[in-house]
């Protein structure tokens, strides 16, 4: 019996969010967005070098596990009494990506590529601070961790989701639910097929089983000179650079995210084309070309157009309400009036907003499309939009971030006190280039294109 059959769902509104989106779009998007990438890529899980790193360490980790010969001795039995403990699997993955990290930077001047490389920017104080030979703690506290909350913040915590959804492994770690058997299956396979991983796991295995056996505490805590020679090459061989990584794993994780099929296949393609045309595409010609693309897939399914479009069709609303926003936060004082002359200054009117917001108010398919906080936050901008002055809209839109920044816990950034709007944070110049038009939300686009240069690595 598993425990997931007896836990809610996932609450959106729930989701932290920074002092970066005053009007609270980030759930609507990220929504329709993950409508297509599924969770396969987030805003901080992107990286095919990472990726590859935090499979490795968890397929150390499985094989750890499964392993009933083996278990904690000595000392590490003294920390950590059963390898089944939580704690024990934490500090594992920590210890591993310490390793890692501390390797790679090892190597900086032999031509591997730091950027990605997450933690690096804490590493490097410690590392010149102890004269390139830093303490490497094995534990599961703080004092183990070069980042912050390492587990949730590093590697593993980043592309934690991810992989889930993927169906590596549970919340707890926990690698033996049904649907993990023939995904580790092809995870195994495939990493016995680059020599790179396969040399790198095998050193890895030796050197945890090595430390599960230690007789005296000191030995938990190696300094990164005691830390096996082959083990640290192994690791700058097997990651060096993003695109050398992702020219040995780019069918496996092609597969395994199912990336280039349906709507994301379809982004996937038109991307790809873009790279071979070397064209730069905008993200609404993407999305306009995508739309184009999957129509022209049998096995394209309706669902999976309908993500597509319901983008299109929302985002050029969504884009006007930022402008509005910002158009309001150009000048540290301004009135209503002022602010009347910069909207028709740019060729709109009161009645540009109702206008978008009523067609998407009759697009039912659209508006059934997105829940919880999304939906909540949809509608109310919808709601908004459609008052018929201009005036109007904008105490509406201002009210709507008032509220949202009240849940939050944070002032607002615009105030109004009669006809006077008032700026309480820097002014924001507008792009002297932005067209009225202009896509501001990227539904994963960045984070999708960062992943697929380091998939199509060497060639495209």
């Amino acid at each position: 019996m598993y425990i997931e059959k007896f836990l809610t769902e996932y609450d959106d509104s729930l989701t932290g969010e920074l002092n970066v989106d005053p009007l609270g779009q980030l759930v609507i998007w990220s929504s329709w967005g993950q409508d297509i990438f599924h969770s396969r890529i987030t805003s901080i899980a992107n990286d095919v070098r990472q990726y590859t790193l935090n499979l490795l360490h968890h397929s150390v980790l499985r094989q750890i596990l499964v392993d009933e010969k083996l278990q904690t001795s000595g000392a590490m039995k003294g920390l950590y009494p059963k390898k089944q403990l939580q704690e024990f699997r934490v500090a594992c993955l920590i210890h591993l990506e310490n390793i890692y990290i501390y390797s790679m930077l090892a190597a900086e001047n032999r031509g591997v590529t730091l950027t990605g490389v997450q933690g690096i920017n804490k590493a490097r104080p410690k590392w010149n601070a102890s004269n390139k030979n830093p303490q490497i703690f094995f534990g599961h506290e703080k004092s183990s961790e070069l980042l912050t909350n390492q587990i949730a913040l590093g590697t593993n915590g980043r592309y934690k989701s991810p992989m889930m959804k993927m169906q590596f492994f549970s919340a707890d770690y926990h690698y033996d639910l049904p649907e993990n058997k023939p995904v580790w299956q092809a995870a195994e396979a495939f990493i016995r097929n680059v020599p790179e991983l396969k040399e790198l796991h095998a050193a890895a295995i030796t050197y945890m089983q090595s430390l599960m056996q230690v007789s005296h505490k000191r030995d938990l805590n190696p300094f990164y000179e005691d830390i096996p020679v082959g083990l640290k090459k192994a690791y700058v061989k097997a990651f060096r650079d993003p695109k050398m990584v992702g020219d040995y794993s780019r069918e496996f994780w092609l597969q395994r995210t199912g990336l280039d099929k349906y709507a994301a296949g379809a982004i996937y393609r038109v991307l790809k084309q873009e790279r071979s045309d070397e064209l730069e595409l905008t993200d609404a010609e993407v999305f306009k070309r995508a739309m184009q693309e999957a129509k022209s897939v049998p096995e394209m399914n309706e669902s999976d157009l309908m993500a597509l479009q319901h983008i299109s069709q929302a985002e050029p609303f969504l884009s006007l309400i930022d402008l509005m926003f910002s158009g309001l936060r150009r000048q540290s004082r301004q009135t209503l009036a002022e602010f009347r002359q910069f909207w028709q200054s740019r060729g709109l009117t009161e009645l540009d907003l109702p206008q978008r917001a009523a067609q998407l108010l009759e697009n039912d398919v659209l508006l059934s499309s997105l829940s919880g906080t999304p939906d909540r936050r949809f509608r109310q901008l919808l709601a908004l939009a459609s008052m018929p002055s201009l005036e109007d809209q904008v105490r509406g839109l201002l009210d709507y971030h008032h509220k949202i920044m009240e849940t939050r816990g944070q002032f607002p950034w615009l105030m109004l006190e009669g006809d006077d709007i008032l700026l309480q944070v820097p002014p924001c110049s507008l792009r002297e280039d932005r067209q009225n038009s202009d896509w501001v939300n990227r539904y994963y686009l960045p984070q999708f294109r960062h992943l697929l240069n380091g998939l199509w690595g060497h060639s495209a």
